[in-house]
């Protein structure tokens, strides 16, 4: 019989025979510990990783896991590679990024902002105005005594003008970081799907304008274009939990991922230099692609296609959008008016397009021969979200009202339906007059419902350790352990099914904490509720059991 000969591994030290592998990546070897050491001081921690980039005539360049992931381990910590305001946005400080507020000025009569005291972009202060992200920029529009005209007028006024600082920092990179600059402009831009597009056409006008006549920089349109369309196609929103700062940044390796509606990572940003952390919300196995979601998870079929089509110039044919359900979902689905009208024999049928990745085609009943065009779909969409998004997002009467209104029309599960029910619990114990202590039972009750319904719905759409889940988690603890309270102190429930129900909040909160601890702001607030709950635990077992029990 022959044997084929097996090749030893070596040590990526010395190269001699080697038996210990990389805890990490599993792909290096070392003959001792010591060398170990030596190779991660040496380079390998900037290479070790759990992922390869591999690329294929399909889906192009793609990320593939090298070894099995664990749910919840970070996968990838990356720097942004370029970073800046959005397109168009409210008037912002170029360095920090935060939302800037007008100030008096001297003639104690006027507002205006705080201007960089050479380029006069508004800035938060002198501090920012000499942070080291401004400083090539600045030079620049200085040298060419250009002097930005941004003044306050109104309040959360949108400026267009931030159209051109993002995609002018990448090109001064040109000279101040080449290797990062050609990194960047390696992404895919889809140029020639964006521009002849309106907003190419603006940006024909206002962007290269400013860039070869303005700042007299020696750039050829296509590229000054194709890094504006680099940033369309391949940034991430960037933004801070309280929403004061938003911003878009291109990572480069992060760039790397295919979409998924039902992806298998979800990412955070980190530090005030804003780095992207990707985490597996599941296990991933060895060999299989790691996804994320360059949209909504919670929108129809119909909204996230566009959306992807119009923003980064595909169509997703993953297998929810095939699913004319959406996996039992039914995001997507409207009741047939002719099933479910005051005659209708097949009461709770729905109509569902007849081809999910065809926008075009028509939507028929399930139970009978009724359709609608696609088109009809798309204004009825439309129109309920306008509906929706006029809502007071303080008062939970419009949201109770939009569902009830709809109800004949809207399956419970459709996706607006379900952007109300979120916007409910997210009202219900959190805002003021709606505060946990304050609701009645019964919308004690509704919150704890509703949580309970989305958790149900995100296990299909947004399966594992996902923000969504924590955040519905975190929520539906809170309701229950007031509940279990009340139910006791009215005699309703008995020490020991209190004790019951505490524990199962317990349980609720620690699966929470490990979603969201990664979350750098959600640290001090999970702490809390682990300590006041386990406080409660403490009191109901000393109560039924005496002093000597307490909790780790």
């Amino acid at each position: 019989m022959d044997y084929q000969k097996r090749e030893i591994p070596t040590c990526e030290v010395c190269q001699k025979p080697a038996n210990q592998t990389c805890g990490g990546c599993k792909l290096v070897f070392y003959c001792s510990r010591a060398h170990q050491k030596l190779g991660w001081r040496e380079g390998h921690k900037l290479r070790c990783c759990a992922f390869k980039v591999q690329f294929s005539d399909t889906v192009g360049r793609h990320m593939v896991a090298t070894r099995d992931i664990k749910q919840g381990e970070m996968i990838l910590k990356e720097k942004p590679a370029a970073i800046g305001p959005k397109m168009a946005s409210s008037v912002q400080c170029l360095a920090c990024y935060k939302k800037l507020e007008p100030i008096k000025m001297e003639d104690n009569k006027t507002y205006d902002f705080y201007k960089c005291s050479s380029c006069h972009w508004p800035m938060c202060g002198p501090k920012c105005e000499k942070a080291e992200v401004h400083k090539a920029e600045c030079k620049i529009m200085t040298d060419r005594q250009f002097k930005c005209t941004i003044k306050y007028e109104t309040p959360d006024k949108i400026e267009s003008a931030y159209c051109v600082i993002a995609p002018l920092r990448v090109l001064l990179m040109k000279e101040s970081n080449p290797l990062q600059y050609e990194n960047v402009l390696s992404l895919e831009s889809h140029l020639d799907e964006r521009v002849n597009t309106p907003l190419y056409t603006v940006l024909k006008a206002n962007l290269v304008t400013f860039i070869i006549q303005v700042l007299g920089l020696h750039i050829d349109e296509e590229t000054i274009l194709k890094v504006a369309s680099i940033f369309d196609t391949n940034s991430f929103e960037v933004r801070t939990p309280d929403g004061s700062k938003r911003m878009r940044g291109i990572y480069v390796t992060a760039a790397m991922m295919n979409h998924s509606c039902t992806p298998n990572t979800r990412h955070v940003f980190l530090g005030d230099e804003y780095n992207f952390a990707l985490i597996a919300t599941m296990p991933i196995a060895k060999g299989e692609l790691i996804t994320a979601t360059y949209t909504q998870s919670l929108w129809g079929t119909l909204d996230r296609r566009r959306h992807l089509q119009t923003t980064k110039c595909f169509y997703c044919e993953c297998a929810r959008c095939k699913d004319p359900t959406e996996f039992d979902t039914h995001l997507g689905n409207i009741y047939c008016s002719m099933c479910n009208g005051p005659s209708g024999l097949n009461k709770g049928a729905m109509l569902m397009s007849t081809n999910p990745l065809d926008e075009g085609a028509v939507w028929k009943c399930e139970k009978c021969d009724h359709t609608i065009l696609s088109k009809q779909m798309f204004w009825g969409n439309n129109a309920l979200k306008g509906d929706l998004n006029k809502i007071n997002k303080l008062n939970p009467r419009g949201f109770e009202e939009f569902i009830t209104k709809y109800s004949q029309t809207l399956h419970p599960t459709n996706h607006l339906v379900i952007q109300a029910k979120l916007s409910l619990i997210q009202i219900y114990g959190n805002q003021k007059g709606y505060t946990l202590s304050e609701l009645p039972d019964h919308l004690l009750k509704r919150k704890i419902d509703l949580c309970h319904e989305l958790l149900e719905i995100s296990d299909k759409i947004e399966p594992g350790w996902t923000r969504l889940r924590g955040t519905l988690l975190l929520d539906l603890q809170s309701a229950m352990t007031v509940e279990t309270k009340r139910e006791y102190e009215a005699e309703k429930i008995t020490k020991a099914a209190a004790q019951d129900q505490l524990m199962e909040s317990m349980t609720l909160l620690q699966e929470a904490t490990n979603i969201l601890r990664v979350e750098p702001y959600m640290r001090e607030t999970l702490e809390a509720k682990i300590r006041e709950l386990a406080s409660q635990l403490e009191d109901k077992m000393e109560e039924k059991n005496g002093s000597e029990l307490s909790v780790d």
